[in-house]
């Protein structure tokens, strides 16, 4: 194995550590974690293929990424009134943390929040 992405030197020539680099060798609180990275990189491919899922579409891409569907947590794809939402949110519960995501118009943007004390990641009632 590599010493190179254990490193805490950044890598000479921009090698393959330069996507890692945000939280692969620091210890923050933003280091995207195993379960973060794995989040992201299974909503990415989703909206490559569907810029606005439904909310079954999410479901069944975190599902074939291995994530248990009670560890996943995802706001409605449609309004009340039967329109598509500008947005959809996503929590993932893993080992001690929530990864949230939100998708809007084929883009994914994620953070890790604490887990609520209920021990879930949304506040009020998600589609299940």
């Amino acid at each position: 194995g590599s010493t190179g992405p254990a490193s805490s030197t950044p890598a000479a020539g921009g090698q393959a550590t330069e996507a890692a680099s945000p939280g692969a060798t620091r210890a923050s609180p933003a280091a995207p974690s195993a379960v973060s990275q794995s989040v992201t990189a299974a909503l990415q491919a989703l909206v490559v293929s569907s810029p606005q899922p439904s909310t079954a579409q999410v479901r069944e891409s975190l599902s074939a990424a291995g994530f248990a569907p009670a560890a996943v947590e995802v706001s409605a794809s449609r309004t009340p009134t039967g329109l598509a939402a500008d947005a959809v949110d996503v929590g993932v519960l893993g080992d001690n943390e929530c990864v949230m995501a939100q998708l809007r118009s084929g883009t994914v943007a994620t953070s890790v929040l604490p887990v609520l004390p209920n021990g879930r990641c949304f506040i009020g009632s998600v589609q299940r």
